[in-house]
């Protein structure tokens, strides 16, 4: 499959927040320069964090690290970093935006973990005479001291953030930065602030290849993180359902928070729903091939709002044996569901809402009910003392 040909739709759960004016007054942000030689200390005392589970999903080409050391020894200007300040934690930070850069950084300099470590310059369009040279070639070669000194004493912005009052609040922050990089996503925010065992959990089981890769056309982790966000959100409905508020960041921050505070009450629930989580994108696989899962109507994207609730159902090892037994009266189903007008607007906008969710669950449990001839728990929804529409499980 052509990676290029797949992408996820995006959602509009960015609508609503619990944030308030006050929030962004509490909040401290400063500026300064930083030499590359002053940053390379900081990551060096892992004052920066970038950790080995960052450094496997690395996004960038050896050539687009080796034209970012040619700028910075041309003395070009590059974009700024934008850091996070840990809670309790004074001088230490998370990166924001700047990651990819910071970790080119630490390769050349021979710091960092993997395959790119101590990388050697490809690529050049105007140094084409440092083509092949490693950092330990400008140390040792006297010819390249003038370089040298350019490299380390190149000054690069450091934006930094104290104070910051919630997750959602980073997350508007590094939504409203425009420096044209490659930023941070909202699942490597969590896994860097949410830090436990379950974050863990979840980015040891999208590390090596395996059925969620295949389903987004990729032979291994995504730089994104987008696999691992796959598997939460996958975990946060099936646990957590009842939960769910419509605002799709705050159930996931909610949902790693929780569970990495609440490990071992939920770690073997939380492994077996890993493993039938990966049957069932098996399973799906098999039925409308593996680049045909959670499309619309004569589209090749894949759709988060529609995969969440396919992959709900065949999570259930009774339905997926239905399924798996049955293939053309799901494909049959799937046809007729995905041409239901109710069920198109419910995937075409606000689709983290609870209306346009739970519509979405309740027409494919209900046609797989009818379709596979099986009993289906099929969520449903009720207002609670406060008037809000909540999901409900009978």
């Amino acid at each position: 499959m052509d990676e290029d040909n797949i992408e996820f739709i995006s959602e509009d759960d960015e609508v609503g927040h619990d944030l308030k004016l006050e929030d962004f007054g509490q909040s401290v942000l400063w500026g300064t320069d930083w030499t590359v030689e002053t940053i390379l200390a900081q990551l060096r005392r892992k004052n920066i964090d970038i950790n080995p589970r960052f450094q496997r999903r690395d996004a960038w080409s050896k050539a687009n690290k080796s034209r970012f050391i040619e700028s910075i020894i041309l003395g070009l200007p590059v974009p700024q970093v934008v850091l996070a300040e840990l809670p309790d934690q004074r001088g230490r930070y998370v990166i924001l935006d700047g990651k990819q850069r910071l970790l080119s950084l630490m390769q050349y300099y021979g710091i960092a973990e993997g395959d790119n470590n101590k990388f050697s310059l490809v690529g050049l369009e105007v140094r084409k005479d440092l083509l092949r040279k490693r950092f330990r070639h400008f140390e040792k070669d006297i010819e390249l001291k003038s370089d040298l000194d350019a490299f380390l004493t190149h000054t690069i912005r450091a934006v930094v953030i104290r104070n910051w009052p919630s997750l959602t609040f980073l997350h508007i922050v590094f939504q409203r930065l425009n420096t044209g990089s490659l930023k941070l996503s909202p699942q490597e925010l969590r896994q860097a602030l949410a830090p436990g065992d379950f974050t863990n959990f979840v980015d040891d089981a999208t590390i090596e290849p395996n059925s969620i890769h295949r389903l987004l056309g990729r032979v291994g982790p995504d730089p994104r993180m987008r696999d691992v966000e796959l598997l939460v959100r996958f975990l946060g409905f099936k646990l957590f359902l009842t939960e769910y508020k419509g605002r799709m960041k705050e159930f996931l921050d909610m949902i790693c928070m929780r569970m990495n505070k609440d490990w071992q009450a939920y770690q073997a629930r939380i492994i077996t729903e890993e493993e039938n989580f990966k049957e069932a994108i098996e399973v799906l696989g098999g039925i409308f091939g593996e680049d045909g899962i959670a499309r619309k109507l004569h589209s090749r994207l894949f759709n988060r709002s529609i995969f969440d609730a396919i992959v709900y159902y065949a999570s259930v090892p009774e339905v997926r044996r239905s399924m798996a037994d049955d293939p053309e009266a799901v494909k049959q189903g799937y046809f007729e569901l995905i041409r239901d007008p109710e069920f198109q607007a419910a995937i075409e906008s606000d689709t983290a809402g609870i209306p346009h969710t739970a519509i979405r669950f309740k027409k494919w449990g209900e046609i797989l009910q009818r379709v596979l001839e099986v009993n289906i728990e099929v969520p449903s929804t009720a207002e609670n003392e406060n008037g809000e529409i909540r999901f409900v499980l009978f």
